[in-house]
């Protein structure tokens, strides 16, 4: 009889171990599972990083106003309309200026492939810091900046071209972009967002 008592009690702890072992397992795989999903839950997906990738040229406009009389205003444009890699230049003009004369030159950039069209000119200018207009003629005429970015260093959107006597060549115009801080007046520095040759003629 004691050890049926005894058997029956043993039988009966056991149980009660065994539910107590159950709901402490349990316990353990929901506050697991919470603390899980708390986890989760608490992480911050992070933005991708911001990067300034070089905007797309497809069209560069040289405006030459003679200081003398300047409602007197000579084009020559530079039309890809597809951007590089594609088809060949649309309008390609060469620069026509009189000898012995002083331009005011305004150059503006266009992305044709957006609609409305770009004025890629004005983020040029917002990012005045980190841009420089380059240029580079092969016969007599000289260009002096007329802007400056907020260090006091040249852009090239304005510029005044001045002309000696009659003669045939080249203007090269070259934007750089000199980015952390690179930019120097130097043409050696940064990447190369735009050059194009245009012919001259001074008459």
């Amino acid at each position: 009889m004691e050890t049926r008592e005894i058997n029956k009690g043993r039988m009966a702890y056991l149980n009660k171990y065994k539910k107590m072992k159950n709901k402490i397992i349990t316990l353990s795989l929901i506050s697991m599972s919470f603390f899980a999903c708390k986890k989760e839950k608490d992480i911050v997906s992070l933005p991708p990083p911001i990067t300034n990738s070089p905007e797309l040229i497809t069209s560069i406009e040289l405006q030459f106003r003679d200081s003398a009389n300047t409602s007197n205003l000579i084009t020559a444009k530079y039309r890809d309309p597809d951007g590089p890699g594609g088809n060949s230049a649309v309008q390609f003009d060469s620069i026509k200026l009189q000898a012995n004369k002083t331009y005011f030159v305004d150059l503006l950039l266009f992305d044709e492939t957006k609609n409305p069209i770009d004025t890629v000119s004005k983020e040029i200018f917002n990012e005045r810091d980190e841009h420089q207009f380059f240029f580079e003629h092969s016969n007599t005429i000289s260009t002096l900046y007329l802007d400056v970015d907020t260090k006091g260093l040249p852009i090239g959107l304005k510029t005044k071209w001045r002309t000696k006597n009659s003669s045939f060549g080249t203007s090269k115009v070259i934007l750089k972009h000199q980015t952390n801080g690179t930019k120097n007046g130097s043409v050696s520095t940064g990447e190369t967002d735009v050059e194009v040759t245009f012919k001259n003629k001074v008459q």
